[in-house]
């Protein structure tokens, strides 16, 4: 089956064809349209917003600010939950019988000198300790991390933060294709652990992804985001 752009013409290729939002993006002239508008019989899925778009869940985490030419997503810190607890304790429980176990290959629980060969047996607990330095980051990223998204009609602004690291990037609009559903128990991202599902904003040469905690909101950001970029279509064509 072939689906020509509404705007040029043109075959539009595959990935630029998102069925499970409901939007296509032309690669020829960046036209972002409906999929129900260029293919017969086509059926919009539950929840998207070609079928109407849906209200915010009552307990949706996202903070979404939406203006004519502007479009704020914000995912603030999830805090602790029960997962990131149990995995700090158990983060904890971890260095402490690492601490030990390196303390006495030293020779410190005995009052003794560390000679050479006690450091050379203590550095096999080196790798131990990335690991359990490695679970208290994976807390600290899933309790106090968020991510931001921003539109204003020209380009796409994200930020990823966490405490005081930032990175933040800004990507022309053109270059951003629709946003789809993202599942984390089938990929592999740096998703806090507390999220299974999440909205992924399809754009040239990458994606950058929002957690959800619910389908709800999943397909509430959907609706938000593909409708934004079909709304601003006409800004998204290159002369």
């Amino acid at each position: 089956m072939k689906v020509n752009c509404p705007a040029c013409g043109q075959v539009v290729p595959a990935e630029g064809i998102a069925l499970n939002t409901g939007w296509g993006k032309c690669v020829a002239c960046n036209e972002v349209f409906s999929l129900a508008d260029v293919i017969e019989g086509y059926v919009p899925p539950a929840g998207s917003n070609v079928a109407g778009k849906p209200e915010r869940p009552f307990d949706a985490w996202a903070v979404v600010e939406r203006e004519p030419d502007r479009l704020m997503i914000h995912i603030p810190p999830h805090g602790m939950r029960a997962g990131t607890v149990g995995l700090l304790l158990f983060a904890i429980f971890w260095l402490g019988f690492v601490a030990f176990w390196t303390a006495g290959a030293l020779g410190l629980l005995f009052a003794q000198k560390p000679q050479g060969l006690n450091i050379g047996f203590a550095c096999f607990s080196i790798p131990f300790w990335l690991v359990g330095l490695g679970m208290l980051g994976g807390v600290l990223w899933a309790s106090r991390s968020s991510r931001t998204v921003y539109f204003d009609g020209v380009e796409m602004v994200t930020e990823l933060r966490c405490l005081l690291w930032r990175r933040r990037r800004a990507r022309d609009l053109a270059s951003v294709q629709h946003a789809r559903e993202y599942d984390a128990t089938a990929r592999s991202d740096n998703q806090p652990a507390s999220s299974n599902c999440g909205v992924e904003i399809v754009y040239t040469g990458g994606s950058f992804t929002l957690p959800c905690s619910s389908r709800a909101e999943q397909q509430w950001l959907l609706a938000e985001i593909n409708d934004y970029l079909q709304s601003h279509a006409w800004r998204l064509r290159r002369v």
